[in-house]
């Protein structure tokens, strides 16, 4: 059965690394294969993965307006899109990466919205599980875009914003009755003299308290120059390894 992961909160925070760092500690220890969705617009996921896509959903959901126009004979709208959809999975040894992007120009898409859910429905059965790096702030959530989710972790930093965007996606998902089955939160190098204000703030949320990923300056150097994480993601095992042990994955 499959397990998915939606990985959330303001931008900023860290939360495209920490997706990434599940995806490769994934991949590490065998729980493969592992689809790694990136649908934050700015697209960072594939880069800290070490995997460029060639194509995004919103690249193919703009050609597909324009090829909608000159359509062949006997080929349906959904089977048209449905071969472009095949095209955008980025193939990677132990997990696939599809990067969402950005829908762009004039049209509706509401159809091929429609289809993309069906299309990632249908593809989640493939893999053990699925890590989600979902856009910054609350418009997946209140657009009903992020489903069938088994875990939503929200990462928080230092920036006080962070802890009431928190916030606001917990009241959303309850005032939404989104179905999560667990909702926590992951701190992402909270300094020493916050820890007593960022635990107390946490508890004041509806969601469980995993840990704190350190300060590391391995990693930050990866991220600023724009390199895969995974030359230093195993200096974070320790942590995963309970992060995972919390959302029932080992």
């Amino acid at each position: 059965m499959t397990k998915s992961i939606a990985v959330a909160g303001k931008g900023g925070t860290g939360k495209s690394t920490i997706a990434a760092l599940m995806v490769l500690y994934l991949k590490r220890n065998n729980l493969t294969p592992v689809l790694a969705i990136d649908s934050d617009p700015d697209s960072n996921l594939g880069t800290l993965l070490g995997i460029e896509p060639h194509l995004t959903l919103g690249d193919l959901k703009n050609e597909t307006i324009e090829g909608l126009k000159n359509l062949p004979a006997g080929i349906s709208k959904a089977n048209y899109f449905e071969t472009g959809l095949q095209e955008i999975i980025e193939e990677s040894k132990g997990f696939d990466l599809i990067t969402m992007g950005r829908g762009e120009g004039p049209g509706c898409y509401c159809y091929l919205n429609n289809l993309v859910r069906k299309f990632h429905e249908d593809l989640m059965n493939s893999y053990k599980w699925v890590v989600i790096d979902n856009e910054a702030g609350l418009e997946h959530i209140s657009r009903r875009t992020t489903t069938n989710i088994n875990s939503l972790i929200v990462v928080v930093n230092n920036n006080p914003i962070s802890f009431h965007t928190a916030k606001r996606i917990d009241i959303l998902t309850e005032k939404l009755k989104i179905s999560f089955e667990r909702k926590f939160v992951i701190g992402n190098m909270i300094k020493k003299e916050f820890e007593e204000d960022f635990i107390r703030k946490i508890s004041e949320l509806n969601m469980e308290y995993i840990c704190n990923i350190p300060y590391s300056s391995e990693l930050e150097e990866a991220v600023m120059k724009g390199e895969p994480v995974s030359n230093v993601c195993d200096q974070f095992d320790g942590y995963l390894d309970l992060i995972f042990r919390k959302i029932g994955g080992q």
